[in-house]
């Protein structure tokens, strides 16, 4: 149900062509001038750390766009946020619904072409190939509206879709889905279910689309936007999707069901998932933007950090963990999932100062969540996002014997190549220490400093007067950058008779 009918204010604000400014803006886009083929765009996406915008793809000469949402840089960008501040930010707007506004069609940029009855050829769309093994073409990037028949809810998620014919398409329904019930259930009362497709998103609509909260979902798009979300009516289904997106297959599952072959294609733990039993989508609509700008999104390449969906399983990786651990009333000074994994198994958590056994409390509650079977706990000195700083943490405090946490038997990702009847071993790390202030000096890590060469006091007899100090202490106090003088100083009152030194190394005058 469409909940507003104010005008929006601006329909080009959070279409994907936009966002790509904001890309370019901050150094994350490449741009293919050169003509490309349909079968080379995934390679070319995947070799690349950036967004990859290609001008002129296969004989259509489309423009064409890959890797959007493939680093967190561009997800805060969507955001408006520095990266740091991504996740905290995407919280806080799921916490503040925003409903939507009703657009007319005859105002919807995505409606400014409306192709329907015999003219239907999705084969004039960029269906390509991703992978060696794969079973067909595919359009990766398919956004799907629904709306449940018996109870009005209403449902978003991720598809992949399959060319079948001029008119209909496969789409990958295996794993369980909001929309996988519907359509059992559509099936079962021998019923066609609308739905209608959404080609052509930025970085929040993806995120909202990969939610698992018992809301209304269409109502997600607005909330991550931080604004209600524009919606337009299908011309052929009724189904309400974002007025501002490039396109639309509008449609409808048939009544028969799971019953055609799909796939291979690759996964996003870098494996192919085998074929399947699918339904078969029926087009009645296609609709896009005048200046369409059509959108890739790669699934388990080898180069699995520089996938889409690494990124966004990332962030709400990380959103689930922080929720877990503060309904424990455990607040962690960070934590990162690791977009090299996926975004999903392997799992960062710094804290401050945590008192015995927390790091184990918190290694538990994180286990509880389907998706993460490895979790390494670091104190907050450790930089999570640093993969440098946790290596060194986990060679120079963690001890096997000790510091190790297994658990076996605990329910596993659909995906997970290693799971044995959907269960999975999971293993923690605790690479915390006991840092107390006055810990001995071979404990402490050992950190370059940066003097300033402001002089606080006169004399360096001054400086030492207040009690024992380290040589950056003096060097500080005495406003030096150099400190072969105050070297040679020292020297001159240990000569003296009146200079020692502690255990730790600090300069003293005695008596």
């Amino acid at each position: 149900m469409i909940t507003d009918s104010r005008p929006a204010a601006d329909l080009d604000r959070f279409r994907l062509r936009t966002f790509l400014s904001k890309v370019a803006e901050i150094g994350e886009l490449e741009t293919v001038a050169g003509p490309t083929q349909l079968c080379d765009v995934s390679a070319r996406v995947e070799s690349s750390s950036n967004a990859v915008l290609f001008n002129d793809v296969g004989p259509e000469r489309y423009q064409m766009v890959g890797g959007v949402a493939a680093s967190r840089l561009r997800i805060a960008a969507a955001f408006g946020v520095p990266p740091e501040k991504a996740v905290h930010e995407m919280i806080r707007r799921l916490a503040n619904p925003q409903g939507s506004v009703e657009i007319a069609s005859a105002d919807a940029p995505v409606h400014a072409k409306v192709i329907t009855g015999a003219d239907i050829d999705l084969t004039t769309l960029p269906f390509h190939l991703q992978h060696q093994y794969d079973g067909g073409l595919y359009i990766s990037t398919g956004i799907d509206f629904t709306i449940d028949p018996q109870t009005g809810r209403r449902n978003i998620g991720c598809r992949r879709l399959m060319l079948r014919s001029k008119n209909t398409m496969r789409a990958n329904l295996t794993s369980p889905s909001d929309l996988k019930r519907m359509l059992v259930a559509a099936t079962k009362r021998g019923e066609r279910l609308p739905c209608t497709f959404v080609v052509g998103s930025g970085p929040l609509d993806f995120l909202a689309a990969t939610q698992r909260i018992s809301v209304d979902e269409f109502d997600l798009i607005g909330a991550l936007r931080g604004e209600p979300v524009p919606l337009v009516n299908g011309v052929t289904n009724g189904i309400p999707v974002p007025a501002d997106a490039e396109m639309t297959i509008e449609g409808y599952f048939d009544e028969l069901g799971h019953r055609e072959l799909e796939g291979p294609f690759g996964e996003f733990y870098g494996f192919y998932g085998g074929p399947h039993v699918d339904p078969v989508f029926h087009v009645t609509a296609i609709t896009r933007r005048a200046d369409v700008l059509y959108q890739t999104l790669v699934h388990g390449c080898k180069v699995i950090s520089h996938a889409d969906g690494s990124h966004i399983a990332s962030m709400n990786t990380e959103v689930g963990a922080w929720r877990a651990l503060r309904a424990l009333r455990l607040e962690p000074h960070n934590i990162h999932a690791s977009p090299a994994s996926n975004g999903r198994p392997h799992l960062r958590v710094s804290l401050t100062d945590p008192a015995p056994g927390q790091a184990r409390a918190v290694i538990s509650a994180l286990f509880a969540l389907p998706v993460v079977k490895q979790v390494v706990v670091v104190n907050d000195d450790v930089d999570v996002r640093n993969d440098d700083e946790v290596m060194w943490a986990t060679c120079s405090r963690f001890r096997a014997d000790r510091d190790l946490v297994i658990s076996e038997a605990l329910p596993a990702n659909y995906s997970d190549p290693m799971s044995i009847g959907r269960t999975v071993a999971k293993i923690g790390f605790d690479c915390t220490k006991d840092l107390p202030p006055d810990r001995p000096l071979d404990d402490v890590r050992a950190i370059s400093i940066v003097l300033s060469g402001e002089r606080r006091v006169a004399t360096l007899r001054e400086a030492l007067a207040d009690g024992p100090r380290y040589f950056s202490e003096l060097m500080v106090d005495l406003g030096s950058r150099d400190g072969r003088e105050i070297a040679i100083e020292l020297d001159g009152l240990r000569e003296a008779g009146v200079l020692e030194r502690t255990e730790r190394g600090q300069w003293y005058l005695n008596g």
